[in-house]
């Protein structure tokens, strides 16, 4: 319990999900397809690829975040759908199950 409410409120846990040059910063950045990067961040948290489901959740998610997005709003915006992807992926029981 203790950890699960240290990784859904830690302040730490957003300053490194957000930093430039973090994990999410980088996929923002890629040029790779996005379903490329969710199954990357599938492996980073998890250790598999996402199902069909999960993936076209995120890829929604991502499709969300960045609709009507332009100029320099477009990369923050996608840089904030990573980061949320992967805050939930951390929060999953899956995740506190085998971390």
């Amino acid at each position: 319990l203790a950890q699960s409410l240290h990784l859904l409120n830690a302040a730490d846990i957003q300053t490194q999900l957000s930093r430039e040059g973090g994990r999410a910063d980088k996929l923002a950045k890629d040029n790779r397809p996005d379903d490329d990067k969710v199954g990357d961040l599938y492996h980073i948290a998890l250790s598999r690829d996402p199902n069909a489901r999960e993936m076209k959740l995120a890829l929604s998610h991502l499709a969300k975040k960045t609709e009507g997005k332009t100029g320099d709003a477009l990369p923050v915006a996608r840089r904030e759908a990573f980061e949320d992807i992967l805050w939930a992926l951390l929060n999953t029981k899956e995740f506190l199950f085998n971390h």
